[in-house]
């Protein structure tokens, strides 16, 4: 099977992991040839990964529109590896201008761009996603694969628990207090300015609570993956001897099983991993960005009822982070982790369904466009 993934690149890598890990998913069923098209940080991860990708370059704005070079650079791209699928992850424009190739179109969807009260995103959001053959919706708080009948007119759309790639689910337990990971992750690209000033605040707010459990035996070493957009204060540029700092790009997935408790920002993909290898976790809801502010927060609080989230809405209180972060302590040295859903084998079993029932499609054609002038 021949499958070309649109990943949105940027702010960061919660619209590219979910379609790494569906394609990979895929692939475990059997033969699967994947070419990646994304931009800025989705490009860079997916080559560090050695993935086979292509820099579609920034888009002007938030998205790539319809007409936009980097839709025409997909859609030639598209057109030239004539693929059995196309998944698209984040640019709902994008749809409409592969509607007329005649190839399945999934659309790989977050449950705010189309579930909940009624606002102008949502509303496009279901228009525009008119044009592509099916939704599969990675939803944090989805426990079994939901259809959606009326979500998108004419269009199937399943819910399934959060899409994760596979994550190392050893736990290496090891004597002397506990280890943590910390990572407020990047995402920030685009975004509000002050969405990256409170993300690195969290982070001084952390480092600070957790020098303080350090000093009273009740955290061992502490690692940190800062980031490349992250911006520490002048007193952690020298780390102490408790505290190291891991350059990027750093796959945070394989340092699960070596440390006790994971410290993170609630994005997405940090919080459907943590979930589903068991690592106790504080989430960090940062809630500055004016277009995206309420997503984190709703991340952590569908994931509330896991005995190993431990969401810290208060993050900012430095009494309420100590007392959410020596809860989290308490319950990270057991000696398994509970492990959660996800979404991978549903997906699959939707996408390849909806691959059947195409037994036939129209003929690849091309759009003609007007020689270029020199």
């Amino acid at each position: 099977m021949r499958v070309v993934a649109v990943c949105r690149g940027a702010p960061g890598l919660g619209r590219v992991v979910p379609s790494l890990a569906l394609v990979h998913a895929m692939a475990a069923a059997g033969p699967v040839t994947a070419t990646f098209a994304s931009y800025d940080v989705g490009t860079r991860y997916l080559t560090v990964r050695g993935e086979n990708v292509v820099d579609l370059g920034s888009p002007d704005g938030l998205f790539i529109d319809s007409v936009a070079p980097q839709a025409l650079r997909a859609l030639e791209l598209i057109e030239q590896h004539d693929p059995d699928l196309v998944l698209v992850d984040g640019e709902f424009y994008l749809p409409a201008t592969l509607a007329h190739l005649g190839v399945p179109v999934v659309y790989l969807a977050n449950p705010h761009d189309l579930i909940g009260p009624a606002n102008t995103f949502r509303r496009v959001n279901r228009l525009l996603l008119a044009h592509a053959d099916a939704v599969l919706i990675s939803s944090l708080s989805c426990t079994q694969p939901t259809p959606h009948p009326q979500l998108v007119a004419g269009i199937p759309c399943l819910e399934v628990p959060a899409i994760s790639k596979d994550i190392p689910l050893d736990y290496h337990r090891t004597d002397g207090p506990p280890r943590v990971l910390v990572c407020t992750g990047g995402g920030s690209l685009r975004s509000h300015a002050q969405f990256r000033a409170s993300t690195d605040n969290a982070l001084d707010q952390v480092l600070d609570t957790l020098s303080h459990l350090v000093g009273e035996h009740q955290v061992g070493k502490v690692s940190l993956v800062l980031a490349a957009d992250a911006r520490l204060t002048d007193r952690w540029r020298r780390a102490p001897p408790w505290l190291e700092v891991l350059s990027g790009p750093v796959e945070l997935a394989d340092l699960y099983p070596r440390h006790d408790l994971l410290v993170a920002r609630a994005g997405r993909n940090t919080a459907a991993e943590a979930a589903y290898c068991g690592i106790p976790t504080v989430l960090l809801p940062v809630t500055a960005d004016l277009h995206r502010g309420r997503e984190q927060a709703d991340n952590a609080a569908a994931l509330a009822h896991l005995p190993s989230i431990f969401p810290a809405p208060q993050w900012q209180n430095e009494q309420a982070l100590r007392l959410t972060l020596q809860r989290a302590l308490s319950s990270a040295r057991q000696p398994t982790r509970p492990r959660g859903r996800r979404g991978n084998d549903s997906a699959v079993t939707f996408v390849r369904r909806l691959l059947t029932e195409s037994n036939t499609r129209p003929a690849l054609t091309t759009v003609s466009r007007p020689e270029e002038r020199p």
